[in-house]
């Protein structure tokens, strides 16, 4: 026992240090690329939830791995694209971007009979956009990066031979930096530089789930999320003023303390499994999320009062109306078992876009998408087990009319057309 406890804490702080960026999935910032196997299914899991990855998708399925201790570690490849198209027909391309993004996951039962625990490590939060500080977006958004590292601990009890329950504490570590460009050409002088950095490295939620086999052919998932509340504290930086800006400011560079809030949305997700035979799953999950609790972003400068004058160009459109909306996802995935060895994967995937036409912006240039999935699995041996996955993620072209960026005397008004590749590895390993 003390040997699985001492591989579960390595499994947890190997992961725990990494960091990386990432781009905006489907679903405003939400990015779910924790285990290939799911993955390969479309992400329909929550019925199934029968390797490490339980510990995310449905803690309650922790139960089916009893009498052994597991642990899979893996990665996600993302590759995005992005091409805005102005009302004039003017084409720009987002600057390409590669992330990659870490998972690990360890599951013990520690010797006892009706029960398992679960850590896991992943970042499932995320934005990552670029556009040239030259571009139509230089004075709305350039470089836009939320970076998360997502720790979960987990536990599942057995009630009987068809039911299980799980609980999990998710503990989030959140960083937030985002860049764009200054207008000063009301006196002539070059555009400066606003950078805003700011991270959380405390914000918890919380999750509950059960998992129920009617029979051997179809069984039931259901998980809750909570919400986590982030309070970002950090710095804002304005460089090479110049003109008026330098003399409010005090020279042609300036810096001073924010504090920041958001919310991370909660969600419930309910999923059905079918298994006609031992060669066959179908699989279908549904999913809202709620992301109404994106209302507004704010920014306050604990280090200025209200009368001071520099508050007038720092509050400049702050608050940013967002007025995002709970939304309902879908996922469908099937499996085939070839032979004791490979195993065939396929699925699909429906995200709505949360964020409405009146506050869209190009940090986030998110719009409703159909994704499909391909995915294989190979056994080495008894203990051993690499999966492999591919998604296509398929942006509706999004038309967009709204007066984001008219502060600034610029609009962002176009079509956005998206599309992303993801790559996906997990290796398992029994022991």
């Amino acid at each position: 026992m003390i040997r699985r406890i001492s591989l579960l804490c390595v499994c947890l702080f190997s992961f725990f240090p990494l960091r990386s960026g990432f781009c905006a999935g489907s679903g405003a910032y939400r990015l779910e690329v924790p285990d290939a196997e799911a993955m390969g299914k479309g992400s329909a899991f929550v019925a199934q939830a029968d390797n490490p990855s339980a510990v995310y998708y449905n803690p309650a399925g922790l139960t089916q791995l009893k009498g052994n201790t597991y642990f899979s570690v893996g990665a996600s490849v993302i590759q995005p694209f992005c091409t805005y198209k102005s009302t004039t027909d003017q084409e720009t391309d987002r600057r390409k971007q590669i992330f990659t993004i870490p998972n690990g996951y360890a599951v013990t039962d520690f010797g006892l009979d009706k029960v398992a625990f679960g850590i896991g490590a992943t970042s499932y939060w995320g934005l990552g956009t670029y556009w040239a500080e030259d571009s139509f977006s230089k004075y709305v958004a350039t470089k836009s990066d939320v970076i998360t590292q997502d720790v979960m601990l987990t536990a599942a009890y057995e009630i009987n031979d068809n039911l299980s329950i799980g609980a999990g504490v998710d503990y989030t570590k959140a960083l937030a930096n985002k860049k764009k460009k200054m207008n000063q050409s009301a006196w002539g002088g070059a555009d400066g530089d606003f950078e805003l950095k700011g991270r959380d490295n405390n914000a918890w939620g919380w999750r509950l789930s059960t998992l129920y086999k009617v029979n051997q052919h179809h069984s039931f998932g259901l998980m809750y999320r909570s919400a986590v509340d982030l309070v970002y504290k950090g710095k804002v930086y304005l460089n090479d003023l110049n003109g008026t800006y330098a003399a409010l400011f005090g020279g042609s560079s300036y810096e001073t303390d924010i504090s920041t809030k958001s919310r991370l949305p909660q969600s419930i997700l309910l999923g059905y499994c079918f298994k006609p035979d031992d060669k066959w799953r179908f699989e279908f999950d549904v999913e809202w999320m709620d992301w109404s609790s994106v209302d507004n972003e704010q920014i306050d400068y604990p280090s200025l009062s209200a009368a001071d004058p520099k508050r007038g160009v720092l509050d400049a459109g702050n608050p940013i109306s967002r007025d995002w909306r709970g939304v309902m996802s879908y996922a469908f995935g099937t499996e085939y078992k070839v032979n004791d060895k490979w195993k065939l994967r396929m699925g699909y995937f429906f995200h709505k876009t949360p964020i409405p036409q009146g506050t869209f912006d190009t940090a986030l240039p998110d719009a409703t998408s159909n994704s499909i999935t391909l995915g294989t699995g190979y056994k080495i041996n008894k203990n051993v087990a690499i999966d492999f996955a591919y998604a296509g993620m398929f942006y509706n072209s999004r038309k967009i009319n709204n007066a984001v960026g008219s502060s600034s005397g610029v609009n962002i008004n176009g079509t956005y057309d998206s599309f992303i590749n993801i790559y996906m590895l997990t290796v398992t390993v029994k022991l």
